[in-house]
């Protein structure tokens, strides 16, 4: 086993302790001498593990203190929720509470872009985001596209729709929540079983961009609050099954 596997490993079952509630914020970690020999690696390997661990968020260090357990509830940034995306399987909770905020966050953007072409209809263009739409819509077509290619399609359809009008942190952060998402596959199973819905969904947003009128796609925004249900518990439900 590599040293680089091994870093993962012991970081990822200290990341599982804070997450799962074991470890609680402000706790001190045990000094590295003893992680040392709890996890039989030496001490030049824990330091590796604990900049990891302060990397993604789950711990901070003080001179004269040592590591302390981060709020990750509190200070999590994308990288800390990614991580925690992980343990899915394991904390169906935490994985219907992050799909759930992330799904939130997509709907505020929606509207955000709404309110923006609203305010100045001939400063967007919306024919790239139909481009892409033409590309998701072929996907959907295709029998044999797994819900990862049809999670890759959406994602170039909400690049697009970012990029026009005007980008900025939402189009960074939407390059992190893509990936996150993609490495669970319950997720993408329960969010993309049903091509043909996003297909649907995405061409009334585009549709009403291009005529110039918004009602019909904030219409569609609201149809988001079923679906977001629907979703959210066919996903507790498939967690529960595999930890039952």
């Amino acid at each position: 086993m590599t040293r680089g596997t091994v870093v993962e490993e012991v970081a990822e079952q200290i990341a599982f302790a804070i997450a799962s509630g074991r470890l609680r914020a402000g706790e001190r970690l045990p000094s590295i001498r003893r992680l040392a020999g709890e996890y039989e690696i030496n001490p030049s390997t824990v330091q590796l593990v604990l900049g990891q661990l302060r990397t993604a968020g789950f711990v901070e260090t003080h001179h004269g203190v040592g590591a302390v357990v981060r709020d990750v509830e509190a200070y999590g940034g994308v990288e800390t929720w990614r991580y925690l995306f992980r343990f899915s399987r394991r904390l169906p909770d935490l994985a219907v509470r992050i799909l759930r905020d992330i799904l939130e966050t997509l709907r505020m953007f929606y509207g955000s872009v709404l309110d923006k072409i609203e305010a100045d209809p001939g400063a967007h263009d919306p024919a790239p985001v139909r481009r892409a739409w033409r590309r998701l819509d072929m996907l959907a077509r295709d029998e044999e596209a797994t819900p990862a290619d049809v999670h890759q399609g959406v994602l170039d359809v909400l690049r697009a729709g970012s990029m026009a009008v005007g980008g900025g942190v939402f189009l960074g952060v939407l390059n992190s929540l893509g990936p996150m998402l993609g490495e669970v596959p319950e997720v993408l199973d329960v969010v993309f079983d049903a091509p043909g819905v996003h297909v649907w969904w995405w061409d009334q947003l585009i549709s009403a961009w291009e005529a110039g009128d918004m009602g019909p796609a904030r219409q569609a925004i609201g149809l988001l609050d079923d679906w977001h249900a629907e979703v959210l518990g066919r996903l507790r439900a498939a967690l529960d099954a595999q930890v039952g």
